[in-house]
């Protein structure tokens, strides 16, 4: 599986088709009172369909972030304990299997290595093979520094256990991190609706206070300028909320 990429099902491009009309209709009838503007739900789809792979793809790469850390502590142990490389995999695939089930994408990975050693495949480029299709920075120091670790001898568990704590410190600062900025990312998307709910009020206890914005070019301008400011806005808080570590 290359996490760096997202395939939808049928169930979450329906779902996103749903959503596209919905958010097309909500800005035809608060913008511009033109069932016209229904023409855009494909420029929405695409937009809304590439935030939401991304969403997914950053949920499943913090999914499997947690679940690296748990494997490299799983394998720090049977090195310490003194396994192999080899068997400290097979070791950390079955402790993995217990705490996540053989459906984690982990369990998977270290199902596929184990099975592939066991074939007499090196584990060195497997590691890379994974590190790669991770698109995670910390997956891939830790398979570098393991190969070269291996290749180049010396005090072999001690370099990948002072790894393994160095990079198992990072992603539970970033877990932290994520679970302080989620408050943050609710607010934000509070904010987000509040404009929304005014032009609702708006239309609701004063029918014709808005009137005067649709129908003639003036209006149309300056309900789209509002509406890319808007936009602009969203962007904005969004990458206020996204910290990186």
């Amino acid at each position: 599986m290359d996490y760096r990429k997202y395939q939808f099902c049928a169930k979450e491009r329906i779902l996103i088709v749903f959503e596209s009309i919905a958010v097309t209709a909500v800005i035809a009838f608060l913008c511009y009172r033109s069932v016209y503007v229904m023409a855009g739900c494909i420029p929405v789809y695409l937009f809304l369909a590439k935030r939401k792979k991304q969403e997914y793809i950053r949920r499943r790469r913090e999914k499997l972030g947690v679940e690296f850390k748990e494997s490299l502590q799983a394998v720090a142990g049977a090195l310490l304990a003194g396994y192999s490389m080899e068997n400290a995999f097979r070791e950390a695939e079955k402790e993995m299997t217990q705490l996540y089930g053989t459906e984690s994408c982990m369990v998977r990975e270290l199902k596929e290595i184990n099975v592939k050693t066991a074939c007499n495949q090196p584990l060195e480029p497997l590691l890379l093979d994974f590190s790669k299709r991770s698109g995670m920075e910390d997956v891939e120091s830790f398979c570098q520094v393991l190969v070269f670790a291996k290749r180049g001898g010396g005090d072999f568990v001690q370099i990948i256990k002072a790894t393994v704590r160095k990079i198992a410190d990072k992603i539970e600062v970033k877990r932290e991190i994520e679970t302080v900025m989620a408050a943050k990312r609710l607010e934000q998307k509070v904010m987000q609706a509040v404009p929304v709910f005014i032009l609702f009020y708006l239309d609701v206890t004063s029918p014709g206070f808005l009137s005067v914005l649709y129908g003639n070019a003036v209006g149309i301008l300056f309900m789209t300028g509002c509406l890319a400011l808007y936009l602009a806005a969203m962007r904005i808080a969004e990458k206020i909320v996204d910290i990186s570590v």
